[in-house]
């Protein structure tokens, strides 16, 4: 778990122009729930090698060169910081953009740019500044490559958090009419959810997160294997059912809508009194908005110490949630998270287990009340 506040950006002050069929045991991986996709990115410290620069650089400047604008005199590159991404920005001779290739160079990761173009496009057409898409190319050279525009940061005194706060609200009022069913065609002009976007528990999204939370309690039982792994005792197994049924109950007339994933301040570029821009839409997903949004920023303050009480306070404020009333439902979601991660270890990634068992165990000895 990346343990500082400077590495995720989570202080003011640090935002700028980085981007970044069910059946009884259902395989999960990142993308099959947002849930995941989310924590797998922010959690995983694993070493990388030291980039080659120069040849980020010059595949960056030439596919601006081939997708954007031809140069006509002299531009300028450099690397930038990214998580899951390598990031550079290209400037001089009319242009100023920052163009984003996976860390993942091997072929085997999937290829999220349009559905991460899509979510910022749609977000954008309702109200949330957003970079503008240049191009998006799925294979330049050996990965998939999008360049955005670059938003120039200008310094401001705006609550960074608050405007996170303010960011879900707006994101929860994104309509997304071509999500339903895919027997269900989208009205003229409305392009539908990319699936990646979508959990694997199908294109209704009020039913899918009814089944997910189905699938939770379904695990709940004797001989589950979290059980064996000290997960969770036998004692606590009634309890944790508990506030799964809690939720499904409480989460039953939830809107559901699209999802940023990571609103952190490193993710907002700010522009004086202006609105700041929202980057780094590689974790977007769909689900129930605004609590998804509010449920990772919640266990960013409660289960790793990366957000203060105060900072979590206002991010609620901004969003419009008593933050007092929605406790004991970010609790169970927290419960819901790690329990999924446990589970999406075991099937896909052995070499996480014990790093997600331990913050299971954590999360429940927090959050369990």
């Amino acid at each position: 778990m990346v343990g500082c506040r400077r590495e995720l950006g989570l202080s003011r002050g640090t935002a700028g122009p980085v981007d970044l069929d069910q059946d009884q045991h259902p395989h999960l991986h990142p993308h099959d729930d947002g849930h995941e996709a989310a924590a797998v990115m922010e959690s995983d410290s694993s070493p990388e090698p030291d980039p080659d620069e120069g040849a980020l650089v010059s595949l960056a400047a030439l596919a601006v060169e081939k997708l954007v604008s031809p140069a006509r005199g002299t531009r300028q590159g450099a690397l930038l910081p990214g998580v899951d991404t390598h990031v550079v920005r290209i400037w001089g001779d009319g242009v100023d953009v920052v163009v984003r290739t996976p860390r993942d160079a091997t072929g085997s990761a999937p290829d999220t740019d349009p559905a991460e173009r899509w979510a910022a496009e749609h977000a954008a057409r309702h109200g949330v500044p957003t970079p503008r898409v240049l191009a998006c190319e799925p294979e330049f050279g050996e990965a998939p490559l999008m360049i955005v525009e670059h938003v120039a940061t200008v310094a401001s005194d705006r609550d960074p958090w608050r405007d996170l706060g303010r960011l879900a609200a707006a994101l929860a009022e994104v309509p997304l009419d071509a999500a339903g069913p895919a027997s269900v065609e989208p009205e003229r002009g409305e392009s539908r959810v990319p699936d990646a976007l979508l959990t694997r528990f199908g294109r209704d999204l009020p039913e899918a997160w009814r089944r997910h939370l189905r699938y939770g309690l379904d695990s709940l039982v004797p001989g589950d294997r979290l059980l064996d792994l000290g997960v969770y005792d036998e004692q606590q197994r009634g309890p944790l059912r508990a506030a799964l049924e809690q939720l499904a109950v409480e989460s039953a007339g939830w809107r559901h809508g699209l999802v940023h994933g990571d609103l952190a301040p490193r993710n907002l570029v700010p522009r004086g009194a202006d609105d700041p821009v929202l980057i780094d839409w590689g974790t977007a997903r769909t689900g129930p908005v605004p609590w998804l949004e509010l449920d990772r920023v919640h266990r960013w303050s409660a289960l790793d110490g990366l957000v203060t009480v105060d900072e979590l306070r206002r991010f609620a404020d901004g969003v419009g949630v008593d933050l007092d009333d929605a406790l004991p439902t970010l609790r169970r979601l927290a419960l819901l998270h790690h329990l999924d991660l446990v589970r999406w270890a075991l099937e896909r990634r052995p070499d996480r287990l014990v790093r997600e068992v331990e913050e299971a165990r954590r999360a429940i000895a927090r959050c369990l009340r």
